[in-house]
């Protein structure tokens, strides 16, 4: 696992290592609240075509529709990594539920045995989490079970968050009630799994995707469990993959796949188009990363009606900030205000609705 991983929740950082280039990126998102809205967003979903869009170039693949069903697929397995890092914290419980009560067995228990502290076992959000149908069914849904890890994973994990002093301050701590108990989860989440090696081996030989998205899928969690309340129960539902999950027409669905599809599509007639409006530089010196990025955006201008200008090139440019060099910033505002300037010149930059504003 990278060693300068950091997760916080204030800022968010991970690395990606992508399987076919081998190439680190560092992806930061400033302020969460503009990152997800429910589960993932429409910045979140711009970035997977983008991973996804750059792996297909890396590798010289010529199979479009393949491409594009493994980049749902990965969508999915971003989705299954957090159904089971939300699970994982229900079976730290029952296991701590059997090592209470084995204890009491013991041929010479002690009097901590004798009077076990369960405050615990009896942290409200976990058994919210343990009593919801609908985790319960996403579980069986992604396979996901623990019985063959419970004595090595499970009952390593226990043991290390027994020694943690967010833990041991949660459990003499007298104030009892919703917000310390979500409090503990969020410090452990923060302080020790998003660089707690053992927990990244795990996952990943779990899911070979799960390497690039292990720090996401834990910010997912940290963002479900900071935005719990009290009135969470047996039958309230999970937050959805995409947004639009169950609507008629699944709007960010259909974005994800327009958006990948048509930038592969169209992607000799904008290079066309940059290359008309770069001077003093030759197109071969731009970085693969910054004409993706740019092809994407002129997909948005061209194809997506309903997306405002501004926000197109404003979304492109916080992402080449991290996923670029550092001068990406600048270069792709610039050609990407030059280029929307010619599409309206030439009335190729038709806008309805709220793509207007």
């Amino acid at each position: 696992m990278c060693d300068d991983v950091l997760f916080c929740k204030d800022n968010f950082y991970f690395l990606f290592l992508h399987e076919h280039s081998k190439l680190f990126i560092k992806f930061a998102v400033c302020k969460i609240e503009l990152f997800f809205l429910n589960m993932l967003n429409r910045r979140f979903l711009r970035v997977k075509v983008l991973q996804e869009i750059y792996a297909y170039h890396q590798a010289e693949e010529t199979d479009p529709v393949a491409a594009e069903r493994r980049l749902l697929n990965h969508v999915d397995d971003l989705y299954g990594l957090f159904i089971r890092q939300l699970s994982f914290w229900v079976e730290v419980k029952l296991f701590a539920e059997r090592r209470i009560e084995e204890n009491l067995h013991k041929n010479f228990p002690t009097q901590e045995d004798l009077n076990p502290n369960r405050k615990f076992i009896h942290n409200r959000v976990i058994c919210a989490l343990e009593g919801n149908a609908d985790l319960q069914r996403l579980m069986e849904k992604y396979k996901i079970s623990w019985v063959d890890d419970r004595e090595d994973f499970i009952r390593g994990f226990y043991n290390r968050l027994r020694e943690y002093p967010e833990y041991v301050e949660y459990m003499n701590s007298e104030k009892d009630n919703f917000n310390q108990d979500k409090k503990l989860i969020l410090d452990i989440i923060d302080n020790h799994i998003a660089d707690d090696e053992l927990q990244f081996d795990f996952y990943a030989d779990k899911n070979l995707e799960y390497n690039s998205d292990y720090q996401l899928g834990l910010f997912l969690l940290w963002k479900f469990v900071n935005e719990m309340n009290e009135d969470f129960g047996s039958t309230t539902l999970l937050p959805t993959v995409y947004k639009t999950d169950g609507e008629p027409v699944n709007d960010d669905k259909q974005f994800v796949v327009k958006l990948f599809r048509d930038t592969l599509k169209n992607a000799e007639k904008y290079q066309d188009m940059v290359a008309k409006n770069i001077s003093n530089w030759d197109y071969d010196r731009i970085a693969l990363m910054d004409r993706i990025i740019i092809f994407m955006a002129l997909t948005e201008f061209c194809e997506f009606h309903d997306i405002p200008v501004k926000v197109t090139i404003n979304e492109y440019i916080e992402i080449s900030k991290f996923f670029s060099t550092p001068d990406s910033r600048r270069f792709v505002n610039g050609i990407l205000d030059k280029l929307a300037e010619q599409l309206e010149a030439e009335g190729k930059l038709v806008k309805i609705g709220r793509g207007r504003l």
